[in-house]
C-alpha cells in the first residue's frame, strides 16, 4: 500500500482529497493532520494526527515515525478571519496579517519538506503538491490588492520551484508542483463566493487534482498548474 500525507485533512479540500484516496482501500493509507478543527470521519486506513503546521519539533517527530511517503498534499492555508480581511489597498496592509499569512501559507511546506526527505526517498515516484492560488502568480496579477495572501502564495510558489531544483539531485524521482484548485466551496472561500458564479465542490476539486497527477513526471517538477490541467505562469 502507498502512504499519503494530507496536511489540513479536516478542511474542505483536504477532507475531500483524503476521502478520494480512501475510495481504493487496497491502494492507499492516509495520514491526515488537523489542528483547529476535529477529525471529521473514521476509516480503517485513515490515521488522524493533531499537528500545528508551524511547529517544527512536532513535524520532525511525525516524519521520523513514517518510513515511506508516496504523496504529500499540503491543503492547509489561511485567507481571512474576523480580524484580517484581504487588503483592497495598501492602506489596509499590516505586518501582523502578512506574518500570519506567511506562517500559514508558506512555512508549512518548507518544514515538511525539510523533514520528509528520508520518507520520500523510500518511495518509487514520490509526489508533493502544494495548494497555491492563481493570485500568487506575478504574471497573472492584473487586479492588485490582497497583498498578504498574494505575497504568501508567491513565496510558496518560489519554495516549490527552489525545492524542485534541489531535488533534481537529492530526490531525482520526486515531482513537486504548485496547484491552484479553483474557487472551492469551503470555509476559506465562503466570504468571497459571490464573486464567482460557479465555485467547485470539494469533491470536484479533489477529482480534478487526481485527474492531473497521473500526467505528471519528475520532468514537470517545479511547475504550477490549475484545476483545469492548464499551466499557470509564475
Amino acid at each position: 500500500m502507498k502512504t499519503a500525507l494530507v496536511l489540513g485533512a479536516s478542511g474542505g479540500i483536504g477532507n475531500a482529497i483524503a476521502r478520494k484516496l480512501l475510495q481504493d482501500p487496497k491502494s492507499w493509507r492516509v495520514i491526515g493532520t488537523h489542528f483547529n478543527t476535529a477529525a471529521s470521519f473514521a476509516h480503517p486506513n485513515m490515521t488522524w494526527c493533531p499537528l500545528q503546521l508551524n511547529d517544527e519539533t512536532a513535524i520532525q517527530k511525525l516524519m521520523s515515525a513514517v518510513t515511506r511517503i508516496d504523496l504529500i498534499i499540503n491543503a492547509a492555508g489561511f485567507l481571512s478571519n474576523p480580524e484580517f480581511r484581504p487588503e483592497k489597498s495598501i492602506r489596509s496592509f499590516s505586518q501582523a496579517q502578512l506574518h500570519q499569512s506567511i506562517e500559514a501559507n508558506t512555512v508549512p511546506l518548507l518544514l515538511v519538506a525539510k523533514h520528509a526527505r528520508s520518507a520520500l526517498r523510500s518511495a518509487n515516484n514520490p509526489m508533493v503538491v502544494a495548494l497555491s492560488a492563481r493570485v500568487g502568480s506575478i504574471t497573472d496579477n492584473a487586479l492588485g490588492g490582497w497583498y498578504s495572501y498574494r505575497i504568501s502564495k508567491a513565496a510558496l510558489n518560489m519554495a516549490v520551484k527552489t525545492l524542485a531544483i534541489e531535488w533534481q539531485h537529492a530526490l531525482p524521482r520526486a515531482t513537486i508542483i504548485a496547484y491552484h484548485p479553483g474557487t472551492v466551496q469551503t470555509r476559506l472561500s465562503a466570504p468571497f463566493e459571490r464573486a464567482h458564479r460557479n465555485p467547485l465542490s470539494p469533491t470536484t476539486a479533489a477529482q480534478a487534482l487526481f485527474d492531473l497527477l497521473p500526467q505528471l513526471a519528475p520532468k514537470d517538477s517545479g511547475s504550477f498548474w490549475d484545476w483545469q490541467g492548464q499551466s499557470i505562469p509564475w
